[in-house]
């Protein structure tokens, strides 16, 4: 059997098409096909098949479609057999199809297959599993199923997987030199979205690429024209990129490549694509809920954007209320009603006023949070708070955003996140009304009306189920005090127990709440805490455990393996505790892979936890954690830079296993998601006295950290370790702490601070005889000193450094980084052709990506300064096609390496091409590097070429 839903809908058993019915039961097969094999609760493919409005016979109807679907699949199946197709599963039913047997689960196995060649740097092999993958699609997902049903967020989802897998296709066709395959499939997505300018850049760089330089000129002019005329827009950075390389500069023919040294650099090159892609208008709202009932004049009471906004800065609109009474709901429903007004992207940030455990996000954080929404690299924001704001506000002048910022706790916490831009429009929830915002205009959310309250009922159980017992369905809106989240959690519970009468559910309901320690008379906030507490009660074991051990985990939120660590479960045997927890809205999967709990769900669990786990079992629990944590950081530590963990960490307890990275792209994206929790299970280690865990854990997170984020985000961390260090009183694992303390003091700006940390670092790792210590600790000390202008202090640090990198037990990657920082320091110095020598010999021995890049660099600023300008620009462009995407070294050095291309460009005599290196160079430094803009803005202004090179690569 073989089924379709990428395309039209059909089933094919011995390549002769299955008779699926009509309209309604080809739209059920569909909506279990859109899950690929996992459960599909009754409630979704009740929403899915009626929307809000499903008839009183829905469910009656619902069983019928399942029979009748058994009986087409499986001709002959006796009645009431679930046959092997179609099972029942956790409430609902599920499809029994895989990646053998479905096109959807066979795509999404093509591109995972994709992406793991790409992380082995298979370019090639990726790219033919892109072709399998995207070649299974015939047209938009679900063709042929009702227009109504077509609509809804699931399939909607689906279209964007392929949108999306056919940008990161392109970008790999491209850098592996193979654009001929994706070809078709990308003019198809394109074509199918007009009006999406990230597949209209992909498919003018393919047509450039494939030799057709006229069709991808007229096709960009094509799309410039559409966008002004429908939308009333300028195309955007991305689009505007791949247009003005085929007006201004020639493809090379079929078949040519450029001067760069492989695959590897390919795939940096792709990997810079999609990133800048994806920041060019960030969308990162919340899914809109699939269920949304009532608040209908609290909706009216929300105007329509103001497209002429004359105020003085952005519109503010504040929804607040009492826990549990459905803010973030209301807002994120809005948020995508209006979405489309504002083109140049949506902004979301969970602020953590009220969040039981941590503490609310700074005014520092959240900055940090929007700034890299809006593809500002970690090294480009400011330290200082105000400074952040300032370029935050430049970041978003003239553009039309939208901002939710959700849970907030006060007015100061909002005001720096405010944009000044009155295109704009913010959003904010809170707890409190906000008064001292000024221009606020607040909108106070009371607990829902019965009528309400009601239609939210039968939205999720059905309106036969509620219309059937009026009086229970009274009862149960009374209890819950008309909060959305306890009726929420109600609803789960009758669909998990269809046989259950809303009657008896409401006399649990009662007996929980009565049982509540200090309850009297009628108080809103007992409402949830009943709710919770029935719900709780109605767990399994193990349910009921991991619920109460999640409630103690540090963090917003935790991933399914770090869950199953806590809990001493395997990663199968946690998904069904999960899974339970997530149906009885106890727990909320926010992203896939990764849950959190709302705020009062969480104190909850918190109190249930502190009444119910022995203190000793708690305890086994979090390190258990600690040590997921730590395992899976030391292994994407050691992929992100090889050699940097030399410090033995202790065995993990039994039970433990860590998350199974492999390639560096697969840690990036694991410390990505997991960054907040791993800092916080940092501090949390601290304050129980886990100094080993706090050590280890700090310094593997040291290395993606101080590439990848603020210095204020990585200077804390940092400060703990070295204080747990001392504590500890092991000279090694100081000694390390001191030097992960020193390169974070030297991100931010604090020479004096990093210096004595170098200091004490190289002289414990002197006392210790830990030369591989001694050279980095040099060389840390001669970028530090290079940055300075102490060029003869720097020089002697350096070739301290390469002495130690020659020694029994140093690598060829550490002599390389050495030779590297002698050559640049002897350039500055004023000797280029020395420099020169070394670095050519830093060169042969380099085989780390990132290295060879700033060596790269520091050939062809050498050969700029000995007049050698055509080698110059050869360095310095195959020096971007390497460094370019990850973010290794940041913008602001990809910055320097345009700069100076232009630089030489200009002295060949080509000044197109030297403004076009500047005007790129002046984009990446964004407005934090004011001198290094002023020195741009002047060469692109009166066409001069001048400067030196600025910092040790």
């Amino acid at each position: 059997m073989w089924f379709t839903l990428l395309g039209p809908m059909r089933v094919l058993r011995d390549e002769r098409e299955v008779r699926l019915g009509g309209p309604q039961q080809r739209a059920f097969l569909a909506l279990l096909l859109a899950a690929a094999g996992q459960p599909v609760g009754v409630d979704d493919l009740v929403d899915g098949l009626w929307g809000q409005d499903p008839p009183p016979t829905a469910l009656n109807v619902l069983h019928r479609n399942v029979g009748k679907l058994r009986r087409a699949l499986e001709p002959g199946l006796p009645a009431r057999e679930a046959g092997r197709w179609l099972l029942p599963a956790a409430g609902g039913y599920r499809l029994a199809v895989d990646a053998a047997g479905a096109d959807l689960p066979r795509f999404r196995e093509q591109v995972a297959r994709a992406r793991a060649a790409a992380a082995e740097d298979r370019p090639a092999e990726a790219v033919d599993h892109y072709v399998r993958a995207l070649g299974l699609w015939r047209g938009a997902v679900a063709a042929g199923i009702p227009p109504a049903v077509r609509a809804r967020p699931v399939f909607v989802a689906l279209d964007r997987e392929y949108a999306a897998a056919v940008g990161v296709a392109a970008n790999y066709a491209l850098a592996a030199g193979r654009p001929a395959p994706l070809l078709p499939a990308v003019r198809a997505a394109a074509e199918r979205e007009p009006l999406d300018e990230l597949l209209q850049a992909r498919l003018v760089q393919l047509l450039a690429a494939t030799g057709r330089q006229s069709a991808a000129r007229d096709h960009y002019l094509q799309v410039r024209a559409r966008l002004a005329e429908d939308l009333g827009i300028d195309p955007g950075p991305e689009l505007t990129a791949a247009g003005e390389g085929v007006l201004r500069h020639p493809t090379a023919p079929p078949g040519t490549r450029a001067s760069t040294p492989g695959p590897r650099a390919s795939l940096i090159r792709s990997a810079q694509l999609g990133a800048w892609a994806s920041v060019a208008r960030p969308a990162q709202l919340p899914a809109d809920p699939p269920v949304f009932e009532g608040r209908q004049a609290e909706l009216a009471q929300l105007p329509a954007p103001e497209e002429d906004h004359a105020g003085p800065g952005a519109q503010v609109r504040v929804i607040c209320g009492m826990g549990g009474i459905g803010k973030t709901t209301l807002a994120v429903h809005w948020a995508h009603q209006v979405a489309h007004h504002y083109a140049d992207g949506q902004l979301f940030l969970n602020l953590r006023g009220f969040h039981p455990t941590d503490q609310a996000m700074s005014a520092g954080e959240a900055l940090d949070a929007l700034l890299a929404g809006l593809g500002v690299a970690a090294e480009e924001i400011p330290v200082d708070v105000e400074a952040r704001a300032a370029l935050f506000r430049d970041r978003v002048a003239g553009r039309r955003m939208l901002l939710l910022l959700d849970n907030a706790r006060d007015a100061p916490q909002v005001r720096p996140l405010l944009p000044a831009s009155p295109g704009c429009l913010v959003i904010v929830t809170s707890r409190n009304r906000l008064d001292g915002l000024a221009g606020a205009h607040p909108l106070v959310l009371e607990p829902l009306p019965a009528r309400e309250g009601a239609d939210l009922l039968r939205a999720r159980l059905g309106a036969a189920r509620v219309e059937a017992e009026p009086d229970a369905t009274a009862q149960i809106l009374s209890l819950c005090g008309g909060l959305p989240l306890a009726l929420v959690a109600v609803a789960a519970h009758a669909l998990t127990h269809p046989s259950f009468t809303l009657a008896s559910i409401a006399a649990e309901l009662r007996q929980a709440r009565s049982n509540l320690d200090g309850f009297a008379g009628f108080d809103a906030t007992a409402a949830p805490q009943a709710v919770f507490s029935w719900s709780y009660r109605a767990l399994t074991p193990a349910a009921a455990r991991l619920f109460r051990l999640l409630g103690t985990a540090p963090g917003p939120d935790i991933s399914a393996s770090a869950a199953a660590g806590l809990a001493g479960l395997s990663l199968a045997g946690v998904r069904p505790p999960l899974l339970e927890l997530t149906a009885a809205h106890l727990l909320t999967e926010h992203v896939p892979g990764r849950f959190t709990f709302h705020d009062l769900i969480r104190a909850y669990a918190v109190e249930t936890a502190a009444e119910e786990e022995a203190d000793h079992d708690v305890t086994a629990a979090l390190h258990r954690l600690l040590d997921h944590y730590l395992r899976t950081a030391h292994r994407c530590s050691e992929l992100i830079k090889p050699g940097q963990n030399t410090i033995p960490f202790p065995e993990p307890r039994d039970g433990v296993a860590p998350d199974p990275i492999d390639g560096t792209v697969q840690a990036l994206a694991w410390f990505g998601a997991a960054e907040d929790a791993v800092l916080a299970a940092v501090e949390h280690a601290a304050r129980l006295g886990l100094d080993h865990h706090v050590a280890h854990l700090a310094w593997s997170a040291h290395t993606y950290l101080i590439l990848m984020r603020p210095a204020e985000r990585v200077l804390a961390p940092a400060r703990t370790a070295v204080r747990a260090t001392e504590r500890l009183g092991d000279p090694r694992m100081h000694a390390h702490a001191l030097h992960a303390l020193a390169s974070a003091c030297t991100r931010a700006g604090l020479p004096g601070e990093a210096h004595d940390a170098y200091r004490r670092a190289l002289s414990l790792f002197t006392e210790l005889g830990d030369v591989k210590g001694q050279s980095v600790a040099h060389l840390e000390l001669t970028r530090l000193h290079d940055r300075q202008g102490r060029y003869r202090e720097a020089l002697r640090h350096a070739r301290r450094c390469l002495v130690l990198s020659r020694q029994e037990g140093a690598s060829a990657f550490e002599e390389a980084g050495a030779l590297n920082a002698v050559g640049w320091v002897l350039i500055r110095l004023g000797e280029p052709r020395a420099g020169l020598a070394y670095s050519r010999r830093s060169l042969k021995l380099q085989t780390n990506v990132v290295g060879q890049s700033f060596v790269l660099y520091t050939i062809g600023w050498a050969h700029h300064l000995l007049g050698e300008h055509r080698a110059a620009i050869d360095n310095y462009r195959r020096s971007l096609a390497l460094g370019d995407g990850q973010s290794w070294h940041g913008r602001d050095h990809d910055a320097l390496v345009l700069e100076r291309l232009g630089d030489a460009w200009h002295a060949v005599g080509d000044p197109d091409a030297a403004r076009a290196s500047w005007r790129a160079a002046l984009e990446r430094l964004y407005d934090s590097r004011t001198e290094a803009r002023a020195a741009l803005t002047a060469k692109l202004g009166d066409g001069s070429a001048r400067g030196q090179g600025r910092r040790l690569p």
